[in-house]
């Protein structure tokens, strides 16, 4: 699950936990934040991964799904709850305005 530590991701995250999912997820910034969400999802009985990856980054995002495999056996889905805003019309917007990622403080 990407951008989980705060917001609808948060919620998501724990939602996922009280239903019986272990969780992986990743963050951006604040390792505390991530720390606190792994222990709460743990109470629930289930197993939490948490990494730090920029998800815009390919290489990093496939290293850390292989750990994700690698650590659980599988990936049942995926909650991709990263994003960023370039509000704009589409003819107007420029190739790096796809391609921009500024990592969100959660």
């Amino acid at each position: 699950m990407t951008g989980a530590t705060r917001g609808i991701g948060r919620a998501i995250a724990l939602e996922l936990a009280r239903r019986g999912a272990d969780v992986a997820f990743n963050y951006a910034r604040s390792a505390e934040s991530a720390e606190t969400l792994k222990r709460e999802i743990e109470s629930f009985g289930g197993r939490a991964l948490s990494f730090q990856c920029d998800v815009a980054n390919t290489e990093a995002a496939a290293a850390m799904v292989k750990q994700i495999k690698d650590a659980f056996g599988r990936i049942d889905f995926l909650v991709n709850n990263a994003g960023i805003t370039r509000d704009n019309l589409i003819l107007r917007m420029k190739e790096n305005d796809w391609d921009a990622y500024n990592a969100p403080s959660g």
